[in-house]
């Protein structure tokens, strides 16, 4: 290992035993990757509380909606055999949303969660207890009677791709989790990933999943039920083959997995972008999820259970990526995964990853605050998703206040009243600690830390 990559190596390993201590994670496993194989592979904690027994970059966990990916990668080979007509209607191939409001819905539509249909809890229909006795998919059918037609916009379904592994079955005629295995997982080389539950509780590298409950870790065991929608167990070091296969243009190794124009479309924006405060373009391809990251492209996935977590992605320009996974759901991966992006990339997470600067931001502004003669005090305190929560102490006035604007000395949040006011709190770095400017309307307060 060159001395670049073992600084990398020890500045992932620091960042990650810091994160998971701060996050309150049992274990965390993560590989960084370039077309050419792992680069930074590392794995900290437990797998398995009880036991002891290590993370690695090589235990299987339950990776969820990391099952995106590698479900539309089928569904893109039986488009590339001419078996499937990408903008074909979705009805005649499976009769579960043949008679939806509006126009038929595509291949296509599903692939990019463009179809129109709203969030529809299809993973959690088996805890529903509203007097229906209904199978998964019947619950998607009756959901999909909510199509949003008179907007166009991203929105994610995880009944749509629950679809598309009825749609695979349809089409080849193998279970849609065969298919995959044999279509797509061995090929791909990940000989160990499967959509088998049984693999958590057989293979000697597995995670043990666990979930928050009154403030204590309780084991969560995950057997199965989240199908070609998140049903997906696999290794980071596993999942690396198929960021390569992105990286390389529908390749892995020489061996050609799918045609290089279809993983293009799929690895780019296909959906209508999500509006954003940002201006950012974020929004979906065939199985990614597309945003921008380093000023240039960014394909990635979070897969979300409850016992686990985990992160692809990928920057096909710098060709690099990273894949992780954790035993815990909860913890923002996603902000994990790009951290560590920024550190293969050689940069600081906080330059590049606006959640962990607003992190940092929000605990520097933290605390109490008086103005002259303390005639008034402000307490600042930290609100989940990076907001705070100012309360004037003795006006009996406490508001919530969302970021506005983050320089390197200089941060502004904001409130906006229902009288069309808007509010402003200016933190300021200065000599002698930070100093609050606080304009609520015609009333403007200068405060200065305690």
């Amino acid at each position: 290992m060159g001395e670049r990559a073992r600084t990398t190596a020890d500045r992932i390993d620091s960042f990650l035993g810091d994160w998971r201590e701060d996050e309150d994670v049992p274990g965390v496993s993560a590989v960084v990757f370039d077309e050419q194989g792992v680069r930074v592979a590392t794995g900290l904690g437990e797998r398995e509380v009880e036991s002891g027994a290590p993370a690695t970059p090589d235990t299987l966990y339950s990776v969820a909606s990391l099952s995106k990916p590698v479900v539309a990668l089928a569904v893109l080979r039986l488009i590339d055999r001419g078996e499937i007509d990408l903008d074909g209607d979705i009805g005649a191939y499976v009769p579960i949303l043949d008679d939806v409001p509006g126009d038929p819905i595509t291949v296509e539509e599903l692939l990019s969660h463009s179809s129109g249909i709203p969030r529809d809890f299809s993973a959690l229909h088996g805890t529903i207890d509203d007097g229906q006795d209904l199978g998964l998919l019947e619950h998607v059918r009756g959901a999909a009677d909510q199509r949003l037609l008179d907007r166009d916009r991203y929105m994610y379904s995880n009944g749509g791709y629950f679809v598309l592994g009825e749609l695979i079955e349809a089409v080849d005629g193998r279970p849609y989790d065969r298919y995959v295995g044999e279509e797509v997982l061995d090929p791909l080389g990940m000989e160990r990933s499967t959509f088998d539950p049984d693999a958590l509780r057989t293979d000697d590298d597995a995670m043990t999943g666990y979930a928050e409950r009154d403030g204590e870790l309780v084991v969560k065991t995950y057997d199965g039920g989240a199908g070609s929608a998140g049903g997906l167990i696999s290794s980071p070091r596993e999942l690396t083959r198929l960021g390569r296969c992105v990286l390389d243009g529908g390749e892995v190794e020489g061996s050609r997995i799918l045609d290089s124009d279809l993983l293009a479309k799929a690895t780019n924006l296909q959906s209508p972008p999500l509006p954003t405060s940002d201006d950012s373009r974020r929004g979906y391809g065939y199985g990614w999820e597309i945003g921008e990251f380093a000023e240039q492209l960014l394909a990635s996935h979070l897969g979300g259970i409850d016992g686990a977590s985990a992160y692809i992605g990928v920057l096909p320009k710098d060709g690099l990526g990273v894949a992780l996974a954790l035993n815990r759901h909860g913890p923002p991966a996603a902000t994990l995964g790009q951290a560590l992006l920024a550190i293969a990339c050689g940069e600081e997470p906080a330059d590049r990853v606006r959640a962990i600067k607003l992190s940092e931001v929000v605990e520097t502004v933290s605390g109490t605050y008086g103005a002259y003669r303390n005639a008034e005090t402000v307490v600042v305190e930290p609100v989940r998703m990076g907001l705070i929560e100012l309360t004037v102490e003795g006006f009996a006035l406490s508001v919530t206040a969302s970021p506005e604007e983050i320089g390197d000395d200089r941060y502004v949040f904001s409130v906006r009243p229902g009288d069309g006011a808007l509010w402003l709190a200016e933190f300021r770095e200065t000599e002698t600690g930070l100093e609050l400017v606080l304009s609520m309307g015609k009333w403007t307060t200068v405060l200065t830390e305690q």
